[in-house]
């Protein structure tokens, strides 16, 4: 049986796709020389396998100008008896210049497999053809390059005739400044290159990037490198979205042309370091180290890190790639430790021999994103799935299929009581539970399961008639959905239903005996004072407040703002950004203010409808009243209207009515307008935050973190209309505490009504 080393599946992992070595001719500091053995040499290798476990990064991809030699560099050293262990996947690449219809100049990179043989590497380069010369890639085609070209070209890049005619050195850093591969070679070398171990990877708005060719008037060039780039480098994020197929408020308006230039298949963007040197500067962008990512702009890909984790993420790039400080999955899973599972174990209990291991040493680390368990029958799915609900307290056990008497528990409970289970969650809390052992009816249910029985037996029964269960389930998962304006204060769905339905109830039926109505009552609330009832609640209670105390521990700092002598240009966009983010406040108190009174209006509304309803049922009584009295009345000689009336005035109605059209259509213009207010001070944020220097950036981004944990508290401690809130979940146990007063009281009407029934 192989182990697989990454046994979580894809996860998310920072990948640094554009990083240079020693051998690239534009390298900060010493460069190799031409003996890959020599001390220094083996020395550099060192550093940079150092510099490589450091970084944050998993993943690099080596894109030296020209050359494979670091990567040669790098792989040699690695077979050498006492080499530092390299703990990162590094692929091979190479950064190239292509010949391109544009004012600068067009660079192209092309990334490799890990397994590619050094022979295919060379193969690749000589498939290049350098322009002017027409020779295959080698350092002596770009020497005669440099050679070659007359003096004007090479003072324009820097460079003397004479020290380049006479050395060699010169002559090939001038060649390698100067030259370019034909187009068409490049995107032939890549084609050539077996087993699809290499893909193509253009810049586009960064650093001479295809983004600086003008479409229109060599839109066929860009198609050709747009078709032969399934990996696209950039720093933007709504260039970002046009890429992997995501729309955004930036790219809305010419998205559809980009996507149709793309042929409709997404590609995966990225943003790479493009580090010369191994350990930066922090905070200069122009001397980052490896890893050090442009401004916050960092790469995540979600996928294992290997070559074939790339390929999957180039056929998905929406679902796996992300450029910015986190993806949002990886910030939730940090903010809600207490509900991911971290991993699962069966152990067999030590003081019992059995031949058979079964479950025995099972130990399965899951992935946060997990939505599947696949595999061939008989490989243990369902017995996975059954110990996972086992230990996340599920009341389905008699749906359990694994865990079942009549298999793995057995009429006696062997085999399954000598194992043990234990689930291990993210906030570090452990349970266990013995296999053959259901959890107490009272537990708080941490994990949701319907077993295929389970479902079977909701959709059966409810055909047949013989259960509500698929009703209930149904109407919690409405429940769930349902708005805060269409719940108004509804706790459950129950709640909800009587808040919805209750004047329905009232004109369908006209009067329903006292007593019957005060027996159901009693029922419920007999049912709700159960100690179960009380005590999951509590427990969910404790939950939530352990997730809220985890959610303290967790508070972020807020750095100091910077003290450091800021140019003029950076004071001044420091002083904006705080402007900004004050206006930021503002809209978001605005957006509060908006949602109460959007609150406020709809409840408003069914109160006006609630009355109405009332009203048209007292109308129809009172017409009911008068033709079933007229011939009482006649006897009597009375009129009918001397004794009783019945007057009705809604004409306040209309006016709250329309108060409330008048209200809802200047918030929406003011939501509107605060909408566009924010997209623009987003837009402003972002282009100034380019600006900071790094303690700056980061100062704003640590204001922006604590603003993002205080929302998550509120959301955490919530108000007594979240039922699944700390203070709706007080707010539901309270109203269980006053469950005993209210049965005295009905129990009292009750006794009242039966003495006057048994009367008459």
């Amino acid at each position: 049986m192989t182990t697989n080393k990454y046994e979580r599946g894809a996860e998310w992992r920072q990948w640094d796709l554009h990083i240079h070595t020693p051998a690239s001719f534009h390298w900060t500091g010493q460069r190799f020389d031409s003996d890959l053995n020599s001390k220094a040499n083996i020395d550099l290798v060192d550093d940079m396998i150092s510099a490589l476990n450091n970084a944050e990064p998993a993943v690099f991809a080596l894109m030296d100008y020209w050359t494979f030699d670091g990567w040669f560099a790098l792989k040699n050293r690695l077979t050498q008896a006492g080499a530092p262990k390299l703990h990162k996947k590094v692929f091979p690449g190479i950064e190239l210049r292509l010949v391109a219809p544009m004012a600068g100049r067009l660079n192209a990179h092309v990334l490799f497999s890990n397994v590619v043989e050094d022979q295919i590497l060379r193969d690749f380069k000589s498939a290049l053809n350098v322009e002017l010369i027409n020779r295959p890639l080698s350092d002596d085609a770009l020497v005669a390059l440099a050679r070659m070209v007359n003096d004007d070209k090479l003072i324009h890049h820097g460079f003397n005739k004479i020290d380049v005619n006479t050395g060699l050195t010169q002559a090939l850093r001038a060649g390698s400044t100067i030259a370019e591969i034909n187009c068409d070679s490049y995107k032939k070398a890549i084609t050539s290159v077996p087993d699809g171990q290499a893909v193509g990877f253009m810049p586009f708005n960064t650093s001479d990037g295809l983004a600086d060719v003008k479409w229109q008037e060599h839109y066929a060039y860009c198609l050709g490198l747009f078709k032969s780039s399934p990996i696209f480098e950039t720093r933007d994020t709504d260039t970002w979205g046009a890429f992997v197929g995501e729309r955004t408020s930036g790219n809305t308006k010419w998205i559809d042309n980009f996507q149709k230039a793309l042929g409709g298949i997404p590609r995966l963007a990225v943003s790479g370091s493009d580090a010369h040197c191994f350990v930066g500067k922090l905070g200069d962008n122009d001397k980052r180290g490896y890893g050090d990512f442009p401004s916050g702009k960092k790469t995540w890909i979600k996928a294992d890190p290997i070559f074939l984790g790339l390929l999957q993420a180039i056929k998905e790039p929406a679902k796996r790639s992300f450029i910015g400080e986190r993806p949002d999955k990886l910030r939730e899973i940090e903010e809600n430790k207490t509900f991911f599972i971290d991993k699962i174990s069966v152990s067999k209990n030590p003081e019992v021999n059995l031949p058979d291991n079964w479950l025995a040493g099972i130990n399965v680390p899951l992935n946060p994103d997990l939505v599947a368990i696949i595999g061939n029958k008989g490989n243990g799915k369902s017995a996975l799935a059954d110990v996972i609900a086992l230990l996340g307290n599920s009341q389905q056990k008699e749906h359990f299929s694994f865990l079942a008497k009549n298999r793995f528990r057995g009429k006696s409970g062997d085999p399954a009581k000598h194992f043990t289970g234990e689930i291990e969650w993210l906030s570090g809390n452990n349970a266990s539970r013995n296999l053959n052992e259901d959890p107490p009816d009272s537990s708080a249910q941490l994990i949701r399961y319907i077993p295929q029985g389970h479902f079977e037996s909701l959709c059966n029964d409810h055909v047949s008639g013989k259960s509500n269960a698929f009703q209930k389930e149904l109407q919690a998962v409405i429940f769930d959905h349902a708005s805060d304006a269409i719940r108004l204060g509804a706790l459950d769905f129950d709640q909800l239903v009587d808040q919805q339905e209750g004047t329905f109830r009232d004109q369908l039926i006209e009067y329903r005996k006292d007593l019957t109505r005060l027996n159901g009552e009693i029922a419920a609330l007999e049912n709700q004072s159960q100690p179960q009832v009380k005590q999951a609640l509590q427990e969910l209670l404790d939950l939530k407040k352990a997730q809220i105390a985890e959610h303290n521990a967790n508070k972020p700092d807020v750095k100091d703002k910077p003290s450091e002598q800021l140019s003029l240009e950076q004071q001044e966009a420091a002083n904006k950004l705080e402007t900004i983010a004050q206006a930021l406040k503002g809209i978001e108190d605005q957006e509060l203010t908006s949602k109460n009174k959007h609150l406020s209006i709809a409840a408003k509304r069914k109160a006006v409808h609630s009355i109405r309803d009332r009203i048209g049922i007292l109308e129809r009584q009172y017409a009911q009243f008068q033709t079933e009295t007229v011939a009482d009345f006649q006897q009597l000689e009375l009129e009918q209207a001397d004794l009783v009336g019945l007057t009705v005035n809604v004409s306040a109605f209309e006016t709250i009515e329309e108060n409330c059209v008048k209200e809802e259509q200047a918030d929406e213009a003011t939501v509107t307008k605060s909408n566009s207010d924010k997209e623009l001070l987003l837009q402003q944020q972002a282009e100034l935050q380019t600006k900071l220097n790094e303690p700056q950036l980061q100062y704003q981004q640590s204001l922006k973190t604590i603003e993002q944990w205080t929302a998550k508290l509120q959301e955490l401690i919530g108000t007594e209309n979240a039922p699944e809130t700390l203070r709706g979940l007080e707010t539901r146990i309270s109203q269980l505490n006053d469950i005993p007063q209210q049965l005295v009281s009905n129990e009292f009407a009750a006794k009242d009504l039966l003495a006057m029934y048994l009367m008459h």
